[in-house]
């Protein structure tokens, strides 16, 4: 099976995924974006998602604040990547910090929620750092 591109708003029913990027967009100027895959042979997950944050253009946001959560469901491996004005704003001891709470997460609950908790603490951080004009 190949990719699952969440952020797609004509989803019926949204996914707790979807209402999480959504809330993203409202709070702030920042980007996430989600890939899931199910690839079991998949081994290098990081070089994979430096693909698709190429492949969705995330280095091109005015404030380089966007963030990729990339999730193979089959062998539970992820990465979550970021350009360098969030990075520089939160430091490497955030990411360290999301990578571990977002794989407890995977273990303990369904991945849906462990994604959309993650967009969610994301969201935070990102509205604190880049709010979206007016807010």
């Amino acid at each position: 099976m190949g990719a699952t591109d969440l952020t797609n708003d004509s989803v019926p029913h949204a996914s707790p995924i979807v209402k999480a990027l959504a809330f993203v967009a409202k709070k702030s100027s920042g980007e996430v974006q989600v890939r899931v895959v199910k690839k079991p042979l998949e081994r290098d997950v990081l070089g994979a998602a430096l693909r698709v944050f190429d492949e969705y253009r995330l280095t091109r946001t005015p404030d380089r604040n966007a963030v990729l959560i990339y999730l193979n469901r089959s062998t539970r491996r992820f990465a979550v990547m970021s350009d360098e004005g969030i990075h520089r704003a939160v430091g490497q001891r955030y990411w360290d910090e999301l990578a571990v709470n977002f794989r407890e997460d995977l273990l303990s609950t369904y991945f849906e929620n462990a994604v959309s908790l993650t967009v969610y603490t994301l969201a935070v951080s990102l509205a604190k750092h880049f709010p979206r004009d007016g807010i």
